[in-house]
């Protein structure tokens, strides 16, 4: 069997069984594919295609097999050849990121410092937006990583990987009730409007509002926005108290808000990067991953790429549930 022969078989099922358009697909004669077509069959001791005379006039149920096997040889192949052909390459061409934009201004930027360092022939094609429209992105290929934030699916087809966690903050002017308190908890949060980001699919499967609905509170979402500096413009302007990612908040640039950590009332949230399950890891790529996510090593990333889905999923939810073992580091900035 030969993998000429294959690339016949399968231009034959794509040119509506027409051997003469196969030919002419693959710039080479019809004699040529016929006679290897002949050999194919005989040589697998079955009929491949359905004839009336000379005529192929459909596709046996065998031969249905054979073509989606033959397929999946030749897609391999091409894997293989890109993996020869990227090697040879030099570091350059596009690499496209989606992300929300509290992780492009506040945790990007020293990754991207280190990443270019590295490779700067490559342009970085940064794209922000909420994470369900980086989620359409992924799932469209329209970019080869996501990174974003929220326990969802994300499908069979993406790998996802837990990175880091990190707690929210909340904010509020100096002349707010709540800074009056010595602890805050959810219930004094319950009692004014809350301004903060847009939930991922919907408000349901949020970790903020399932903490409030534990006890028994309906939270007073006002207000979203996807940037971090808006939710705090509209907390200056009295539309309610802020809750967004800690990174966000500098206590010196921020010096009339007053931040209070939600790491006693609130779950941590996790930060994953995803990419579609069929793309060829380029070297810029597992290396751009190492620079964000240091902890995880080759052996991991292998395992996130290939293991079944079902395992996938319970990984990263064991992973990203795991709040008392801390199986995933903080992101450095809550150290401060």
């Amino acid at each position: 069997m030969k993998l000429q022969q294959l690339n016949y078989l399968i231009a034959i099922a794509d040119n509506n069984l027409s051997i003469t358009k196969a030919a002419e697909k693959l710039y080479t004669s019809q004699p040529g594919i016929s006679k290897q077509l002949r050999l194919l069959e005989s040589e697998l001791e079955t009929k491949i295609f359905e004839r009336n005379g000379k005529q192929l006039v459909g596709i046996t149920e065998l031969g249905e097999e054979v073509l989606n096997r033959a397929r999946k040889v030749l897609h391999e192949v091409n894997h293989i050849k890109n993996i020869t052909s990227l090697a040879n390459q030099s570091d350059s061409g596009n690499f496209s990121i989606a992300t929300t934009q509290t992780q492009a201004q506040y945790v990007l930027p020293k990754v991207f410092a280190n990443f270019h360092k590295r490779y700067p022939n490559l342009t970085i094609d940064l794209q922000q937006g909420t994470s369900d429209q980086i989620l359409s992105q992924l799932q469209k290929q329209e970019v080869d990583f996501a990174i974003a934030s929220g326990n969802i699916d994300l499908g069979a087809n993406i790998v996802k990987i837990p990175c880091f966690q990190w707690d929210r903050t909340i904010l509020f002017p100096h002349d707010h009730p709540l800074g009056d308190l010595r602890k805050i908890e959810l219930h004094d949060l319950a009692k004014y409007p809350i301004v903060t980001y847009p939930f991922m699919g919907s408000a349901k499967n949020s970790s903020l509002t399932s903490a409030f609905k534990k006890q028994q509170l309906e939270p007073n979402i006002v207000f979203t926005a996807r940037d971090a500096d808006v939710i705090k413009t509209y907390v200056r302007n009295g539309f309610g108290i802020g809750v967004i990612a800690s990174m966000a908040f500098s206590p010196q640039q921020d010096r009339d808000l007053l931040g209070y950590s939600t790491k006693d009332i609130l779950p941590r949230c996790t930060t994953w990067l995803a990419f579609n399950k069929n793309i060829f890891l380029k070297k810029y790529m597992k290396d751009f991953i190492n620079y964000f996510a240091p902890h995880i090593t080759s052996e991991q990333l292998s395992q996130y790429i290939h293991q079944d889905y079902t395992s996938s999923l319970q990984l990263a939810n064991t992973v990203e549930e795991d709040k008392e073992e801390k199986a995933l580091p903080m992101h450095q900035m809550w150290h401060i």
